[in-house]
Formats: C-alpha cells, sequence, structure tokens
C-alpha cells in the first residue's frame, strides 16, 4: 500500500515536471532561466529512471517515456509535424480511398497529427520493443489502425544494435541475425494486404528511409505513392545507401517534384527532380553541415496535389504572419 501510493505520487511529479517545462516560457531572461531549471531537473530524474508521461498531440493523448523529445519540439516549433498532416489531407483528397504506411512510427505521434487532417487507414511499422508497446497503447482507441513489429531495410540485413535516444532509434546492422526482427516492407506489405497500394508512404526510419526506398523501386514504380521521408546523407551512409542516387531512380521511375522542408516542418523550396545542380547543392550542403531535411515527394501524376500542399503551405505561412502582427 505504501509502495503503491509512492508510485502514484512519483507519477503526479513526473507529470508536473513535464507540464511545468511546457509551460514556461523561453522568451526574457527570467523565463528562460526558469526554463533551464526544469530542464536540468528533468535530466537529474531521468539519471534514475524513465518514467512514463503523458502529452497530448490533437485530440490524441499519447504516453510517452519523459525522455522523449517530442514534448519539447512541439513546444519550440509548433509546427513541427504538420506537413505530414496537410501531405496526407490532400492525398485522401485525390484518392478517397487510398491508405497510409507510416515506417518509424515510434509512440504514435505521427498518427496523432495525421488524425488532425483526415481519417486515412493506416499502417504503422515500428520495431523498437517499448516504442511498439506504447503505439499499440496510443492508437487501440483509433479506427482503421494496423501494426506490425519489425524494423524495415533491404533482405538480408540484420539487426546488430539498437540505441534507443530522446525518442528515437538508432539501428546498427551486423552480419548475423540479431534478437529484432528486419524484413523489407513488400514483406511486411504481405502480411497487411489492405496496404499493398498505399497512395502515401511515410518514412522516418533514422537513415534507412533511402535505402528502404531503393529497395522497394518496384513497388514504387506499381502503386506511385505519395512519399514523406527523412533525407539525411550521414545516416543514410552509415546504412549503406548512398542517397543521390535514390533521388535518381526516383526520377527514372517518373517522381517529378520534391517539396523540401527543413526538419522542424517549416516549409523551405519546391525542386523538380530533373534539377541536378540544386539537389547536389542540397545534398552537399546537408552533408558538410551533418544535417538532415524532410522531403515529400510525388510522382508525375501526382503534381497537382503537390501544387495544392505548396499552395497550403503558403496559405498556412500568410495566416501565421497576420496573427503575429
Amino acid at each position: 500500500m505504501i509502495r503503491t501510493k509512492a508510485r502514484r505520487k512519483a507519477r503526479i511529479l513526473d507529470q508536473w515536471l513535464l507540464n511545468a517545462s511546457l509551460n514556461t516560457k523561453i522568451t526574457g531572461p527570467v523565463s528562460r532561466g526558469r526554463y533551464r531549471f526544469f530542464r536540468t531537473l528533468r535530466r537529474l530524474r531521468l539519471a534514475f529512471s524513465d518514467p512514463m508521461v503523458n502529452f497530448c498531440v490533437g485530440e490524441c493523448r499519447l504516453r510517452l517515456p519523459l525522455s522523449h523529445e517530442l514534448p519539447f519540439y512541439r513546444k519550440r516549433f509548433p509546427e513541427y509535424g504538420l506537413n505530414l498532416g496537410r501531405v496526407s489531407l490532400y492525398t485522401r483528397r485525390k484518392y478517397p480511398d487510398s491508405t497510409m504506411i507510416d515506417v518509424g512510427a515510434n509512440v504514435g505521434d505521427s498518427v496523432a497529427i495525421v488524425r488532425m487532417f483526415s481519417e486515412i487507414p493506416i499502417l504503422c511499422v515500428e520495431g523498437e520493443p517499448r516504442f511498439f508497446q506504447l503505439l499499440a497503447e496510443n492508437t487501440k482507441s483509433l479506427p482503421d489502425i494496423e501494426l506490425e513489429h519489425t524494423f524495415l531495410g533491404a533482405d538480408g540485413d540484420h539487426v546488430c544494435a539498437i540505441h534507443p535516444e530522446g525518442g528515437n532509434a538508432q539501428v546498427l546492422l551486423g552480419p548475423a541475425p540479431g534478437r529484432a526482427r528486419i524484413c523489407t516492407l513488400s514483406q511486411s506489405l504481405a502480411r497487411h494486404s489492405r496496404f499493398a497500394t498505399a497512395k502515401l508512404l511515410k518514412l522516418d526510419a533514422e537513415g534507412f528511409d533511402c535505402k528502404i526506398l531503393a529497395t522497394e523501386c518496384a513497388l514504387l514504380r506499381s502503386n506511385k505513392p505519395v512519399l514523406f521521408f527523412e533525407y539525411y546523407p550521414h545516416h543514410c551512409q552509415l546504412a549503406g545507401q548512398e542517397p543521390l542516387l535514390v533521388l535518381s531512380a526516383l526520377y527514372e521511375i517518373g517522381y517529378s517534384t520534391l517539396l523540401i522542408y527543413q526538419n522542424i516542418g517549416r516549409y523551405l523550396m519546391t525542386l523538380n527532380l530533373n534539377q541536378i545542380g540544386s539537389l547536389e547543392d542540397l545534398h552537399y550542403f546537408l552533408v558538410d553541415s551533418r544535417g538532415f531535411c524532410d522531403v515529400a515527394a510525388f510522382h508525375s501524376e501526382d503534381e497537382d496535389i503537390a501544387a495544392a500542399v505548396r499552395k497550403a503551405e503558403y496559405a498556412n505561412r500568410t495566416e501565421k504572419s497576420s496573427a503575429s502582427t
């Protein structure tokens, strides 16, 4: 009984610590000092354990570890992740019966964001055990969600080690099978036939994004889904894939337009896949800075979706500018 009360008090304090950090402004010296104080308390708490807390995204309440950086990304950058929601909205408008695949679904934050914009059915793929458990808990009350507990890569890949940190899970490959499951996207879809012709494929696979795309060229050629992925040259090369070659492969199978976003969700520019020089400029800038960006890629048959999303990004920018004046 005493232990139960102690655990309950600890849960209340952990939630209070997160809420106090998120509710503290980061403008002005006094507020910034207060914010740094709460962040320090959080680091001290994490030195002992990593308890579960609650955080709301849209109408979804997510359970996630206190160490997860999502709440702090959303605090500093309120637009974080909403670009995926807008892409899902316009994809669903053109293809009302479409489905979506969420590779690297984490604890369900992308699902929560997409549900703010559309009711598109989603297959969530996540390999990290703790994140998958939370993903299942966080999506259990949502309709049209299927789950797959696996990492994705190329045929013959084997997981050597998993390093979760701050809400991400970095996967290292090895020469022999490990305890974690890994397969190709096509192999996963064989177990979830409803999503075999999905029109939206989102990837956030910590450097494996381009490798997965390179492995699934036949699937992409057939289905022509809208792609939303992280372009992270350094991590792509660690995973054994040259990312520039993937952009060339997308062009060869009919993809034409890229919407480029800063990793905080802010729209940056639109490029065509035949603009080789501009793509190289972006690529080597990211290589030299060890940086990354988010990319929404559209087949030539879906240039109307690309145009609609770009227009929505500018409308959103104008709305924010008007609200700040």
